[in-house]
């Protein structure tokens, strides 16, 4: 079995934000087998895995100025879970350079109407 730390495993942002959902998808690397998959939701994420199913994304290649440009290929993994997670609209909370933006922003409009 490969090493489960250089297994590289990125979440894929949900169409839709459920409630309730028991099915998540992943990008990794197109060695990982299903089992080390789920072992590394298991173990990392700490979530109860159902089954998993994969899929094989040949990357996209484009001609630019004579030269032919590739994108890796990648292996698509989407997970069931034995319990539903929960989602929320902001999967990544901190933005703090974009909030205080906004917040000077809506302050000088208060002062600039008084």
């Amino acid at each position: 079995m490969a090493d489960i730390a250089n297994l590289s495993i990125i979440p894929l942002m949900p169409t839709c934000f459920a409630p309730d959902s028991k099915e998540i998808a992943f990008k990794t690397i197109p060695s990982a087998s299903k089992f080390q998959i789920k072992h590394f939701i298991e173990s990392f994420y700490n979530l109860q895995v159902q089954k998993v199913r994969t899929l094989n994304v040949k990357g996209k290649t484009k001609n630019r100025g004579g030269t032919l440009v590739a994108k890796p290929n990648y292996k698509k993994a989407y997970v069931t879970l034995k319990k539903p997670v929960s989602f929320t609209n902001d999967l990544f909370p901190f933005h703090p350079a974009v909030n205080a933006v906004d917040d000077n922003s809506k302050n000088k409009k208060k002062m600039v109407a008084n």
